[in-house]
């Protein structure tokens, strides 16, 4: 009998669980199905908002590529901007220079033909100088021979009678 009981107590603890689970399902069955009903409605919802937020983002990064399309677009306008105005100021600091240079070459040309003309004018003087001294010199070398005074002597007594 002790099979039969086994059998008997597990057909009563069957009928128990039975009647547990019936009694749960009758009183828990509106709490439980709103329960989940809630929780179904709260993952639909947040899928709704998450594919919401999604197409927002992709719009948000449609504007932003626009964005950067159109901020690349104008860097590279400026960029060529800025490369033939630097081209443009390069070109007319190189004329000026230029300019500059001419002139500086002109002044210094100048300036070269004052100072030759000082120099020979110098040259000059002092070659006359020289020619004068050495005429001195060479007079006074010949007047110290006695024949070259009496003849000079002679010569202005000459010109003075011829004045006179």
């Amino acid at each position: 009998m002790s099979e039969g009981h086994h059998g008997v107590e597990l057909l009563w603890k069957g009928l128990n669980i039975l009647a547990f689970l019936g009694i749960v399902y009758y009183f828990g069955r509106k709490p439980i199905s709103e329960a989940f009903r809630r929780y179904f409605q709260g993952l639909t919802e947040k899928l709704l908002s998450s594919e919401s937020e999604l197409k927002e983002a992709q719009e948000e990064l449609k504007r932003a590529k626009e964005n950067l399309q159109d901020a690349q677009r104008r860097y590279e306008k400026q960029l060529r901007l800025s490369q033939e105005t630097a081209r443009t100021i390069r070109e007319e600091e190189e004329k000026k220079a230029q300019e500059v240079a001419k002139r500086v070459r002109e002044k210094a040309k100048e300036v070269i033909e004052i100072e030759l003309k000082k120099a020979k004018e110098e040259l000059l003087r002092y070659g006359a100088e020289r020619a004068r001294n050495l005429a001195v010199q060479m007079l006074k070398e010949g007047f110290k021979e006695e024949k070259v005074q009496r003849s000079y002597i002679e010569k202005q007594l000459k010109r003075l009678e011829a004045e006179g």
